[in-house]
Parts: structure tokens; sequence; C-alpha cells
């Protein structure tokens, strides 16, 4: 048997490859990804679909398989993670987002900590006239993944940004982290989709619960996030397209 035939069996079944880190490599080794900048790394964003969410259409390139309206879907992963999921809240930061309107192309134009630095921004952008500046909440959080176990923590990272009519979540969520005290990450929470009636049509939203205060291990997970998302080596993922369905939508609320 050739080198090549052996490298196609054991890729194809999985054979040569481990879940659990062996012992002869170092964790917080970074060999390899010093050159790795923010621009570089992007943490994705998890929105809750809606009706009109591209991904629940069959037609669209977007349509992930067996998705719903009112499920929560990771926006780079495409992965879908139900109606309910549960988080580590680990960071909040405010911001005011400049979107295109998404009937005349969509997309990304900026993100600014003060409203007066968006509009200062706003007025340089050719298509100012088609923009539109959003008051946006960024939940940074890592995601408990369902196969969690006290010792074996399966944890992700992502971005829940809520704007207009998804404003009430973030607000509850930062009042149930401020009325626990301590550490934003000292906690989890359990995020559920409920339905909104809005003044523009109904949509999905987000509610938190309060569950209890998070193993050894998972807090120092959380706090390693934290610093590096406040020391500006991680961001929230962000796309030309605006396609996922918490921020297409909120548009609308």
């Amino acid at each position: 048997m050739t080198n090549k035939q052996i490298s196609k069996k054991s890729v194809t079944e999985a054979a040569i490859f481990e879940d659990d880190m062996p012992g002869y490599l170092d964790r917080d080794s970074n060999r390899g990804s010093e050159g790795v900048t923010v621009d570089d790394v992007t943490i994705p964003r998890i929105g809750v679909l809606q009706d009109l969410s591209p991904q629940i259409k069959k037609q669209k390139p977007e349509y992930i398989e067996g998705a719903e309206a009112g499920q929560f879907f990771n926006n780079v992963t495409d992965e879908l993670y139900g109606a309910e999921f549960i988080i580590v809240p680990v960071m909040f930061r405010k911001e005011y987002v400049i979107w295109k309107d998404r009937d005349s192309g969509g997309g990304f134009r900026g993100a600014y900590s003060t409203m007066a630095q968006a509009r200062e921004a706003m007025v340089t952008l050719e298509d100012a006239a088609l923009c539109d500046i959003n008051d946006t909440g960024q939940h940074f959080v890592l995601v408990i993944k369902p196969d969690t176990t006290a010792d074996v923590p399966h944890l992700e990272e992502a971005v829940i940004s809520l704007s207009k009519g998804l404003m009430a979540a973030s607000r509850q969520l930062n009042s149930l982290c401020k009325m626990a005290g301590g550490d934003r990450f000292s906690r989890a929470y359990k995020v559920a989709a409920i339905p909104i009636e809005g003044a523009k049509g109904d949509y999905w939203s987000f509610k938190f619960h309060p569950l209890g205060y998070v193993p050894e291990n998972i807090f120092h997970v959380a706090e390693q996030m934290y610093e590096a998302v406040a020391a500006g080596k991680k961001d929230v993922q962000r796309e030309e397209k605006v396609v996922d369905g918490e921020t297409i939508e909120a548009e609308e609320f």
C-alpha cells in the first residue's frame, strides 16, 4: 500500500486523529500563528432566524437544511442551535454601526463607540443617503455546547448582536448580569427564542434566563476570552453581505 493510499484511508475514516489534545502538545503554544492579528481572527455571530431570513428558503444560496424561523444559528458555520441554548456572557460593548440599506445592496460601513463618531463618519460616505446608524449591543459570549460535561467542556466563542427591535433583549441580559454581581462571566444563562408582535410585523427575539455559577474551568476559559477581546485581539465577525437573521430583520422592526 502506498503512502497516498494510507493517507486517503486515514482521512476518510479519521482513524489517525484524536478528539482530545494529546499530552505531547502544548495548548498555550502559539507557533505558526505569530502573524495573526485582530483583522485575521473573527468571532462568529449567533442570530435568530426570521420568516424572511434567506437561511430558511431553499431557493436561496444561504439556505441551511432543516432551518426554521425561531431557531438560532451561527452565521459562519451555519450550525443550528435550535430554539434555545446556553451561554456564559463574557463582555458587553455598545456600538453605533453603519449599515447600507439591504434593498440597495446592504453592507457594513463601520462601527463606532459613539453616535457622534458614527455621524461624522457617515457624512463622508458616497452612499450616505442609503445608510443608517444602528445602536447595537455586542454581547461576546461562550456557548456551552450540549455535550459539555464538568470535566470536558465543549465551548464556542460567539457574539450576539442586538439592535433596534432586539435592544430590549440586550437590556434584559445586561440587567441580569448586573443583578448577579461579580464578573460578567461568573454565571451561565439559557437563551430562548420568543415571538414578538412588532408595529411593522411579528418577529423573533431573544430572552435570557439565569442559571447557576459556572465551573472553575469554564470560568477561566471565559476569563481568557474577556482578556483577548478587551485587548483588541479578537472582534466580532463582520461581512459585506448582511445575511444573518437578526441584523437583516432588525431593520424592519
